[in-house]
């Protein structure tokens, strides 16, 4: 479905921005609410919005592809990091800033620039139009946002299905580790860092600070800057590496190294070979895997922004 509003011309022309939305509509219903009421209060602040829904997976590249600077001011994403992350797939040089009005489970990137969850606050941020600099990850020729990992969380994040997920929220997930505790081997994973091998359980690739939502894992990591922070669980049982994980939350983790962190701009998980790897919250590949940036930074509406 889209929503189409009066014709624009470029950029330069418009004294009221313009605003093309990318809507993932798969939400509960307080978080459709929410984008409702963002979306009137945009319009009451002048600007001028059109609302392309997606029905399914590829929907949001596509819609990123076919938007230009001369289309729009901003290019908002509404939805959760799922739906960013087909979003970036589309992303190119010709593609205006993008916004974000949070509505996933996680909203992770959302947590990292302060964007909170009120209407007022994202209204704010979107109108402003202040822009950080984001680099963004490449794992086997995928771009992602904020981590990658392979292990548990993967396998966690490969059996919950979205209908349960959109239902329970961050519940599915807590659901589906304690079955995959009970099942999951644990195989360990074959990791190549600056050309020295490295054995582990679970392997977090972060380019943020946050994990999960606002659950701080990388402390000194930067999304502008391209240098991935890399959580190494050491081998033992998936019941090992869920118990260090619930150290994730009240920031312990690596404060009582529980894990290993180490800082690298590419990497590679090896083996087992065939094993998920997920991005943003979806399993985007298989292993093997390289982790590498982008050359190209995107700039993102934040409320610490530059002008």
């Amino acid at each position: 479905m889209t929503e189409q509003r009066e014709p624009a011309g470029s950029a330069a022309d418009r004294a009221q921005p313009t605003f093309r939305i990318i809507y993932n509509r798969r939400a509960g219903r307080r978080r459709t609410a929410r984008f409702e009421a963002v979306l009137d209060r945009l319009r009451a602040a002048g600007a001028r919005c059109e609302v392309l829904t997606t029905t399914a997976a590829g929907d949001a590249a596509r819609f990123a592809r076919q938007t230009t600077l001369e289309s729009a001011d901003l290019l908002v994403v509404a939805g959760g990091d799922g739906t960013l992350n087909d979003t970036l797939q589309g992303v190119g040089p010709d593609t205006p800033p993008l916004g974000l009005i949070p509505l996933g489970t996680a909203n992770v990137l959302a947590h990292e620039l302060g964007i909170g969850r009120e209407p007022e606050a994202i209204v704010a941020c979107l109108m402003r139009r202040r822009l950080r600099r984001v680099r963004l990850g490449v794992v086997n020729e995928r771009r992602f946002m904020m981590m990658a990992g392979v292990g548990l969380d993967a396998q966690v994040v490969s059996q919950v299905r979205r209908a349960t997920k959109n239902r329970f929220g961050k519940a599915a997930y807590v659901f589906e580790a304690l079955r995959t505790v009970a099942r999951w081997r644990c195989p360990g994973f074959r990791v190549s860092l600056g050309g020295a091998e490295r054995e582990a359980a679970t392997v977090v690739i972060s380019n943020g600070k946050r994990y999960g939502g606002g659950f701080v894992l990388a402390p000194q990591a930067d999304v502008a800057t391209p240098s991935f922070h890399v959580t190494l669980f050491p081998p033992g049982s998936a019941l090992s590496v869920a118990l260090r994980a619930m150290a994730i939350p009240p920031g312990l983790a690596r404060r009582l190294a529980l894990v290993e962190g180490v800082e690298a701009e590419t990497l590679e998980v090896l083996e087992p070979a065939g094993a998920p790897v997920q991005a943003d919250g979806d399993v985007v590949a298989r292993l093997p895997a390289r982790f590498s940036f982008s050359p190209d930074p995107v700039r993102i509406c934040a409320p610490d922004g530059e002008a």
